[in-house]
């Protein structure tokens, strides 16, 4: 089955629309999406509805949102990273009245207007943009329980509405939305059924290969080394009981270390216990003596 190119926007290989390439800020390297992967982010503009990605540590959640904006060619990523005592209202604006109260007492003339001390939010940043932006909603199972639904409500209203100094306006363009979460079971019913969904599963050998390859090129790093690499990181992530497994940033890092230490890679036949420079890999003192135990 074709699809219409009006609806496969996104190509999910690292290129612009035109064939350029189109990289990711402050990463080397394309993102590299699966087809299920870049099919949901089409589906998800298509509906103009917001994208809702789950998936561990590593799997290139929040990455994505870059991804979206350079291939689409929409400059950077309102980046929104939920806290615990976030209100919906944090996505549009909030008002610095104590700085208010400070200049007032000072005799600043700022003071006399409210609107002096109005910080727009990410979203609300999208809306009142005049081309198209992509909006990132970084852990909302982080936010309190009201906070998905506030967002949906944002979200269908398009507006920026701001009733402390009588501001009303439509977005003048859908902000392309992406909200990552690590647990999706605790978001609201309504939340979910009004969000398009994509889990991302770990990558498996041969993507990881092509991580290393397009991530670490400047490394020239053999196939031999780079499938031996692979190999172990994924024996070690099969440990039973890691209270944190290692995710592909912690595999990158360990690749530099072994690059630059010139580690040969028989170094890396053993058992896992004995891997060079197993710090880079496991971040607890429990998980570095469960695997030094354990024969792999």
């Amino acid at each position: 089955m074709s699809e219409r190119s009006e609806f496969k926007r996104y190509r999910g290989d690292g290129t612009t629309r035109d064939g350029q390439p189109a990289l990711t800020p402050n990463e080397p390297g394309r993102y590299l999406a699966s087809a299920e992967l870049a099919a949901a982010v089409n589906t998800m503009l298509a509906v103009e509805q917001p994208l809702l990605i789950t998936g561990e540590a590593g799997t290139g959640k929040t990455r994505l949102a870059d991804s979206i904006a350079a291939e689409l060619e929409l400059g950077e990523v309102l980046e929104f990273m939920v806290r615990s005592d976030h209100q919906g209202r944090d996505l549009l604006y909030e008002i610095d009245n104590l700085q208010r109260f400070y200049d007032a007492q000072v005799g600043d003339e700022r003071a006399r207007k409210r609107e002096n001390y109005v910080r727009l939010g990410k979203l609300g940043e999208a809306i009142r943009s005049a081309v198209p932006r992509v909006v990132l909603i970084d852990e909302i199972d982080k936010a309190p329980r009201d906070f998905p639904n506030d967002l949906l409500s944002a979200i269908d209203r398009m507006e920026l509405d701001i009733p402390e100094i009588g501001l009303q306006e439509k977005a003048h363009h859908r902000p392309i939305v992406v909200i990552t979460s690590n647990r999706e079971s605790q978001l609201p019913d309504p939340f979910l059924r009004r969000c398009v969904f994509h889990h991302i599963e770990f990558p498996d050998a041969a993507m990881l290969d092509r991580i290393l390859t397009e991530r670490l090129a400047a490394l020239e790093l053999t196939a031999t080394l780079r499938a031996r690499i692979v190999e172990r990181f994924l024996a070690l992530r099969q440990v039973e009981g890691l209270q944190k497994r290692p995710a592909t940033s912690e595999m990158l890092t360990w690749t530099r270390v072994l690059a630059r230490a010139g580690v040969p890679v028989e170094d890396l036949a053993g058992e896992v216990g004995d891997l060079p420079y197993l710090g880079t890999l496991l971040k607890t003192r429990e998980d570095l003596d469960r695997v030094r135990r354990r024969p792999g």
